[in-house]
């Protein structure tokens, strides 16, 4: 009884496979089928096929785009199979196969079972006489150290009274006793014999330290480095090149806050260039790199991880609030207030906010001329953050690999308070950064002259972009943070508003994912009116939404926030290999390149796009619209839009002939042809042509109309006076018969020689 075997073949990136030849052999000869027999299925244009298949063994083939056959598997028919795809059976295991592998497999576990125990028996023996044997010669090597030790005693020319316990008695000042592995003698002002109490309180004061004992609690001290020598002739503590956390406490309790910052502070003060922790650290408050001045300092960190009792953000009445964009206390802080610090290195390999901390934020007089690198950020608020520093905060590199999952990958803004409080020239390259909520980049009217590099992808999908029909006091929430917009249903953090290409948008920054394919979509939709919570003459009316993934690819996402609403310009270079979407004003004032696969136009200098789809060339105004003033084909150049020439003069080809007075004679001035080119219906040739001179009021204008060589016909014409006469002649080939053209020529004789410019402009 055969069986149906039959389904759709897709590609790995689901597309439909067709012209593929699928070929069942037999792999043995049964009642219904003989051995090597074939049967053969070629998939239509979606991908189908189907088979009827004998019971039996069959060994699939598969033949596609001029391969040759590959094998792909076998599959086996039993007479009770259901039918089902070529997939169901390739994944089937027939019982004599699983009877094979079965015995198989319990004979190898076997065999591998008798050589386990063997060898842990022989393991556990070689232990046990190995460790005995240790032990042995651990307990020699202490009696024979507490030997050697009391040996020196003696021969120093002491003796020792014995271990330090009460009622024993020194008898003189050349006796000793041992205090916790430190040897004391008798001070010169004790009287002996002394009776020792017990008490160390009491007894210690009577007697001093001798030998080692004393070297060991020195060293025990944290300036005991110092005491070791050095080749160079210093000490081993003038070479200290980096301190660690752990030599702070780092590790000995949960929290390595104090540790780390004791660390930080201790570099800069000894002026100690690098801290350096490769353990992964908790800490519950901002860490604080300050003092640093000129000399810079290196901080690397392996891993930084924000703690459930991580500070709290406090109103101004110390009461705790709830975290947002704006509040969140950063995990270091970069600034004090003396100076503009520079050099800072600091490089952190994986910080984790834990949806409580931004990362990186500068304060005071900040930082320039440094380089912050952090390798993986996730659960941030934000990764990197500005605008609370009183001095320009420049020319500063960050980098790093992946930053996921945060509210926002970095803000930069200017401070409102101190002396030109800005930020620009930042180098910012992040290998990828993706899926953040509210943007991978925010530029807040600040960052001039920044250059960005690096992935951005999947980031924007907590907003919603509403386009405004009309609105009402909308500039009155310029630079106001932590504004609620609301339709009367949903509330929402209003960011800020942008114009671009004549229409205006507001960002909105909604508490939850709003991207199509992942929610229901934005919580707005147009004709809605939005008001403000704590500004009601503000109203702001919609006639459109976009959110993330709402493209016909479902690719798009708001990966850079270009928020330079009446700015006069930004100035940044954007180099970046896959980004979807910057949004924002005056996007023209940037050098922007990046691709994607739906905008064939993502890349711009100064608004200009160009475009190319293979046949047509094409350059865009972005500032103004998206769709082409400029085409051009192979055969053809469009200017979608009208010619604004102001006084200057539309020329085809210009000749400058000087004719010289003459009662007979004329000048060639001008060859014309019935050109082959730009024709459709063999329409012939015409031209305009404009005669100008240099003698006043003498001149002309006409239409010429050539149909073939030598054939020509004059319109419009106009002569402004008759100090001159034109007329056509045929120019004949170099058979002295056949018309290959014609020739303009003049005449004039109202002066020793006028000069004519002749201008011909091909009109169809």
């Amino acid at each position: 009884m055969a069986v149906l075997i039959s389904g759709k073949l897709i590609g790995p990136n689901g597309d439909p496979r067709s012209a593929v030849t699928i070929m069942l052999t037999a792999v043995k000869t049964s009642s219904a089928v003989i051995k090597k027999a074939p049967s053969i299925s070629t998939t239509d244009s979606v991908g189908n096929y189907s088979l009827m298949v004998e019971v039996g063994t069959h060994e699939v083939m598969i033949e596609a785009y001029g391969r040759p056959f590959e094998k792909v598997g076998h599959i086996t028919v039993a007479k009770d199979s259901s039918p089902g795809t070529l997939n169901d059976y390739l994944t089937f295991i027939s019982e004599e196969e699983l009877s094979g592998m079965q015995a198989r497999f319990v004979a190898q576990m076997l065999s591998q079972a008798m050589k386990f125990d063997t060898q842990i028996k022989q393991e556990d023996n070689d232990w046990r006489v190995l460790h005995e044997s240790q032990r042995m010669s651990a307990a020699a090597a202490l009696q024979q150290q507490a030997r050697n030790y009391y040996n020196v005693i003696q021969s120093s020319g002491f003796q020792v009274a014995g271990v330090y316990a009460a009622g024993l008695e020194i008898k003189d000042y050349n006796k000793v006793v041992v205090v916790d592995g430190v040897v004391y003698k008798p001070q010169p002002t004790t009287t002996v014999p002394f009776v020792l109490t017990g008490i160390p309180a009491t007894d210690i004061p009577k007697f001093y330290a001798v030998g080692d004992g004393q070297l060991k609690t020195q060293m025990a001290q944290n300036t005991g480095l110092s005491l070791l020598g050095h080749f160079t002739g210093g000490n081993a503590a003038q070479a200290l090149v980096y301190v660690t956390p752990e030599l702070f406490g780092a590790g000995t309790t949960n929290d390595d806050t104090g540790a780390i910052q004791n660390a930080i502070d201790f570099a800069i003060a000894n002026k100690i260039s690098t801290v350096v922790g490769f353990k992964s650290y908790n800490i519950s408050d901002s860490l604080l790199i300050a003092g640093a001045g000129v000399q810079g300092v290196n901080v690397r960190l392996m891993q930084l991880k924000v703690m459930d009792t991580f500070i709290s953000p406090k109103d101004k009445n110390g009461k705790v609030e709830d975290i947002g964009l704006w509040n969140a206390p950063p995990t270091v802080r970069i600034g004090d207030n003396a100076s503009n610090m520079a050099n800072i290195n600091l490089h952190i390999d994986y910080i984790d906010g834990n949806n409580r901390a931004d990362g990186v934020a500068n304060f005071g007089f900040g930082y320039s001329l440094s380089h912050i690198h952090i390798g993986y950020a996730v659960n941030c608020i934000k990764v990197v953050a500005s605008g609370k520093h009183l001095w320009p905060n420049a020319s500063i590199r960050f980098t790093g690999f992946y930053w996921v999952n945060n509210w926002i990958g970095m803000v930069v803004e200017n401070s409102t308070s101190g002396t030109s409080p800005i930020v620009e020239g930042w180098k910012i390259e992040i290998c990828f950064m993706a899926a953040n909520r509210y943007g991978g980049i925010w530029m807040c009217k600040s960052g001039h002259y920044a250059q960005i590099r690096g992935d951005l992808d999947f980031n924007g999908r907590w907003l919603s972009v509403g386009r405004l029909a009309a609105e009402t006091n909308l500039g009155t929430m310029d630079n106001i943070k932590g504004l609620r917009i609301t339709n009367g249903t949903t509330q929402s953090e209003y960011l800020f508003r942008y114009t671009y290409q004549e229409r205006i948008y507001v960002v909105l920054a909604e508490g939850r994912n709003v991207s199509i394919g992942e929610s229901t979509g934005s919580s707005y939709k147009a004709g809605d009116v939005l008001t403000c919570t704590t500004m009601p003459a503000v109203k702001l009316t919609l006639d459109g939404v976009s959110v993330c993934a709402d493209n016909p690819s479902g690719t798009n996402f708001f990966d850079i926030l270009h928020d330079f609403d009446g700015q006069p310009f930004s100035a940044m270079t954007i180099d970046c290999g896959y980004l979807s979407t910057i949004i924002g004003s005056m996007l023209h004032t940037n050098d922007i390149r990046f691709h994607n696969s739906f905008n064939r136009i993502s890349s711009s200098t100064n608004g200009l796009a160009v475009g190319n789809s293979g046949e047509v060339m094409s350059l865009h105004n972005l500032a103004h619209s998206d769709d082409p003033f400029f085409n051009l084909s192979r055969k053809w150049v469009n200017f979608d839009r009208k010619f604004y020439m102001k006084e200057r003069k539309y020329t085809g080809s210009e000749v400058l002939a000087t004719v010289a007075s003459s009662d007979s004679a004329y000048l060639d001035v001008l060859a014309v042809h019935d050109l082959g080119t730009d024709k459709t219906a063999d329409e012939g040739s015409k031209y305009r042509i404009e005669i100008e001179s240099n003698y006043q009021g003498c001149g002309a204008s006409f239409d010429i109309w050539l149909k073939g060589e030598g054939n020509v016909s004059v319109t419009k014409r106009t002569m402004l006076n008759r100090a001159f006469k034109f007329r056509w002649v045929e120019i004949l080939g170099s058979d002295g018969v056949t018309p290959v053209g014609i020739m303009l020529q003049l005449r004039q004789q109202a002066q020793p020689s006028i000069n004519f410019l002749i201008n011909i402009v091909r009109a169809n």
